[in-house]
């Protein structure tokens, strides 16, 4: 098995063969596994009725495993990955190794994220806390039909926990041994026969993790959250309940530092005789000392606020979803990525201080959607659909390097319409075929206002598109816990201004990037075995993308220029593998893999890598890329998760352990191919395990987060370009990247 081949893989073998002897030596009840209840197709179904490849994690697992970030989730969801760059909004995550990785306000996701069927508009707010989860889903390949433009790799979607018919209430602790410490509380239960609430909030501070050597400067990567979100539902009538929630979610950052990998001794800024950049560092992968003192600092700050209303009109559903999203985003970076006081030199010492840039993003947001849903009758249920967005987001951004000047105001708007609709028509008890269509009318403007030049010069765009997009799938239930199915899905993600560098000219402004659409063939089987005690999900897929958008930056006269391209076409194919076994009552098994083989076809013109020469392809600062690799995007990747309930008689209380391995190959960060920004396989080892009584109401429980102390890179960029004259690479390092233990206390009354 390729299992075996895993790093750290004895460990595994052996606690697994241990718990399955004990399991068939052992007399207990048969345990059965539970279905879990989805919205992928905008009602509430079982995921194991659903002719979708999906990773569905409930609050139990959710709690098995530790999950409190969305960058978490990627522990379980084999086909799901991040980028985690230098801040929040150059973040993204990729779903069958497609995802949106570029600068700028104007550029939408491809893997959509929505929290209670909201969606979030930046990437910078696709990144953050979990609290109060009650189910994640992870819907894998296009998904436009249904959830809309921003769907076009794969969907994310987040369902928080509604108030409760009784009264109850929850407090948790959590302290680690490297400097976090967070309070998460909720309470909810009924205020009269119509009204029910829930109320949750999360405080939390951490110490950076990345060592400072900078003297009177603070470590970097530490966090401040402070979050609450209330829910309040209503009763109307019978048959029509509104459901009222508001958030506020704060986020101080000292992140994210970039560490040396590599630095030549004798390298320094430009060539110039500044100092070593990497003063008392020692380069390396497991680097994670760092100099500086201009940041990175950043803070986030969300309010908003949905209704919905939920009424039977007859046999029909009628929901209606109106949403208000206001975020904002400040964001400072040391760009000399060091303590060399360059503007100094440049000056003739009559300036101090480097080089860094600043960031005020502002984004407005307002959604409307109505649904109506059919009964399910023996022989169809259809829903039909209407959706309007408008969002608005602004941007001021400074840098004062000199290769990369920037002074300016942007502005991004996008207003769009849509109407959707889905009908699955029944042939037999056993047979059925959905189709649906999705018409949408989406219309972009983006102004820029230049202050580099002496006169401010302002350029603006807009532009309108109407693509239509579908999706039709036949599938088939051989009984009643073993379906397959295959479908093909159109998928779509709009066009965009190339405002993300600075220099939006009037051709880029009556020329926008290209709009994105992909065309996906899947087959799967799901099934239920083993007298309900298997679950083994497995689907085969071939999706292809025209004029995928991607960041591009090109060194033109010494001046460092970012823009956005799009790719002729991008490839990604593979096989997906989701499983449970539940080995005994206490002992569940969940094995989940995909191989993934995602490739950049027919990209002319893409940008060289820092020092590519000629016979490497690259002429004149440019190359063709084909069939190259997709950033953040391993061929193999398994997870396998062990989780032991230990009942103990004798005791008033149980036991309970958790394991999960995760594993991953070999992965590259930049589409253009560069050698040097390279991550090599690794595992990561995450355990959990203590006590909790009977009845449920408290539970202590003991963490280490890689076990084994795997160092590793969740980002990479090449910066020869500043640094000379040898290979400079610099690192993003996750928290995740260096071992941390904790203790989390909770209590349930």
């Amino acid at each position: 098995m390729i299992f075996l081949k895993m790093p750290c893989n004895t460990v595994l073998v052996t606690i697994t063969a241990l718990m399955s002897t004990f399991s068939l030596c052992t007399e207990a009840q048969q345990p059965v596994i539970e279905e879990v209840m989805v919205t992928a197709q905008k009602r509430v179904q079982n995921a194991q009725d659903v002719p979708i490849a999906l990773t569905a994690i409930d609050a139990d697992t959710i709690e098995q495993a530790g999950i409190q970030t969305t960058q978490d989730v990627v522990r379980l969801a084999p086909s799901l990955t991040v980028n985690e760059a230098n801040h929040k909004q150059t973040s993204s995550f990729s779903i069958r190794g497609v995802g949106t990785n570029v600068y700028g306000i104007g550029v939408e996701q491809g893997v959509a994220l929505l929290i209670d069927d909201v969606a979030a508009v930046q990437p910078g707010q696709t990144l953050g806390s979990l609290i109060d989860i009650q189910r994640i889903e992870v819907l894998r390949g296009p998904q436009s039909t249904l959830f809309g433009k921003n769907a076009s790799a794969g969907v994310i979607s987040i369902t928080t926990k509604a108030p409760s018919e009784t009264f109850e209430g929850a407090i948790q602790a959590t302290a680690t041994d490297d400097g976090e410490t967070g309070i998460v509380g909720s309470v909810s239960g009924p205020i009269t026969d119509e009204f029910r609430y829930r109320l949750t909030g999360k405080w939390n501070d951490r110490d950076g993790y990345i060592n400072n050597l900078t003297p009177n400067v603070d470590d970097k990567n530490g966090a401040r959250i402070r979050n609450l979100r209330g829910k309040l539902d209503w009763d109307i009538t019978d048959t029509t309940t509104v459901k009222f929630s508001a958030y506020y979610m704060k986020d101080k950052s000292k992140c994210c530092a970039l560490t040396w990998e590599s630095m030549p001794a004798g390298n320094s800024i430009l060539g110039l005789p500044i100092g070593y950049p990497a003063d008392g560092i020692s380069p390396g992968k497991d680097n994670f000392d760092f100099r500086g003192e201009d940041g990175p600092y950043s803070e986030s700050e969300s309010t908003g606020g949905s209704m919905r209303i939920q009424a039977a009109v007859g046999e029909f559903e009628l929901v209606s979803i109106s949403a208000l999203d206001d975020w904002n985003y400040d964001i400072q970076e040391d760009v000399d990525f060091s303590d060399l006081d360059v503007q100094a030199f440049f000056s003739g010492g009559q300036e101090q201080g480097g080089w860094y840039s600043t960031g005020d993003i502002s984004t407005n947001f307002y959604s409307q959607e109505f649904r109506l849903l059919s009964p399910s009758k023996e022989q169809y249920e259809y829903l039909i659909g209407f959706y309007y967005a408008n969002a608005k987001t602004t941007e001021y951004f400074f840098r004062n390097l000199s290769l990369a000047l920037a002074d300016n105001d942007t502005t991004a708007k996008t207003e769009s319409v849509s109407v959707f609709g889905q009908l699955t028509w029944h042939f037999t008890s056993a047979t059925s075929v959905t189709g649906g269509l999705r018409w949408l009318n989406e219309e972009i403007s983006a102004d820029l206002i230049s202050y580099l030049d002496e006169e401010p010069k302002k350029v603006s765009g807009n532009d309108s598109d109407s693509p239509v997009v579908g999706r039709v799938s036949l599938q088939h239930f051989f009984r009643d816990d073993i379906m397959s199915y295959a479908s093909y899905a159109r998928g779509y993600k709009g066009q965009a201004f190339d405002i993300g560098g600075g220099r939006f000219s009037e051709y880029a402004a009556n020329n926008p990037i290209e709009s994105e659409s992909s065309n996906s063939y899947e087959i799967g089987v799901k099934s239920i075995l083993w007298n309900q005690r298997l679950q083994l999900n497995a689907d085969l897929f071939y999706t292809t993308y025209e004029d995928f958008q991607v960041q591009r930056t090109d060194l033109i006269d010494d001046v460092v220029v970012f823009g956005l391209d799009n790719v002729g076409e991008l490839v990604t194919q593979g096989i997906e593998i989701d499983s449970l076994v539940l080995l005994s009552e206490n002992i569940a098994l969940t094995m989940n893999s995909s191989y993934i083989d995602a490739s950049a076809n027919d990209y002319d013109g893409a940008a060289c890598w820092a020092g590519q020469t000629v016979a490497q392809g690259c002429q004149s600062g440019l190359q063709d890329v084909d069939n190259g690799r997709l950033p953040v995007s391993p061929e193999w990747k398994y997870t396998a998760m062990l989780d032991y309930k230990i009942p103990i008689d004798s005791l008033p209380f149980d036991a309970f352990a958790n394991i999960i391995y995760t594993w991953q190959d070999d992965v590259i960060f930049n589409i253009n191919q560069d050698p040097s920004l390279t991550q090599g396989s690794y595992g990561l080892t995450n355990l959990r395990f203590g006590v909790n009584d009977d009845e449920g109401r408290y539970r202590l429980t003991f963490f280490a987060t890689n076990l084994f102390d795997k160092a590793y890179a969740g980002n990479k960029i090449n910066l020869t370009q500043l640094f000379l004259p040898g290979l400079t690479v610099a690192q993003i390092q996750p928290r995740s990247a260096q071992r941390y233990v904790g203790v989390q206390a909770r209590y349930n009354f």
